[in-house]
């Protein structure tokens, strides 16, 4: 038996089904979660752009035109989010979202060698201008494709295609830094 798609679930809440919410809920709320963490650095703001997220979802349900809803939820919570740090005027660095603990879902035998590479990525992924990170993170760790990407970023995936060569190439460079800082300081 196939579990019913994202779309399905979605066509059935516009028809007035709000108990298909409480299973997109289910699906999408951890990796929601995860990713509005790294992008503002704090759980309780995590928490609460995702709960708006969902609410909006619920109260835009009829603007929701089809596409990956996947996309179209993480472009909701992109904004909710970049609205509330705009509010509160706060760049975020990822020092700050690892400090509030969130779990580490890698391999624990990592070896000393690839420990120390996880730093300096990380610490260059902070250094990253937000609207760079956010590129990377939804881009690498929560997409497929650059048309999903796109929807994501609400782009053209030729734009999301820049968007990550331009990051990526941004993240080379501090990565390169990084390294050097670690090897002569």
């Amino acid at each position: 038996m196939q579990a019913v798609k994202d779309e399905q679930l979605m066509s059935w809440l516009q028809e007035g089904d709000r108990s298909c919410l409480g299973a997109l809920f289910e699906r999408h709320h951890t990796a929601l979660y995860a990713f509005c963490v790294q992008l503002t650095g704090s759980r309780a703001l995590a928490e609460d752009v995702v709960q708006e997220a969902f609410f909006r979802v619920l109260k835009k349900r009829h603007q929701y035109r089809g596409g990956q809803f996947k996309a179209w939820l993480f472009n909701i919570a992109r904004n909710l989010a970049f609205d509330h740090l705009r509010k509160i005027g706060r760049q975020v660095n990822l020092d700050e979202a690892k400090q509030v603990g969130e779990a580490d879902h890698r391999d624990p035998a990592r070896t000393a060698e690839g420990s120390e590479r996880q730093a300096i990525v990380e610490r260059a992924l902070a250094r990253l201008p937000i609207k760079a990170r956010e590129v990377i993170l939804l881009g690498r760790f929560e997409f497929e494709g650059y048309d999903a990407l796109a929807e994501a970023l609400d782009c053209s995936p030729g734009a999301a295609k820049v968007r990550m060569h331009r990051a990526m190439k941004q993240l080379r460079e501090l990565i390169t830094e990084i390294s050097r800082e670690a090897a002569y300081g």
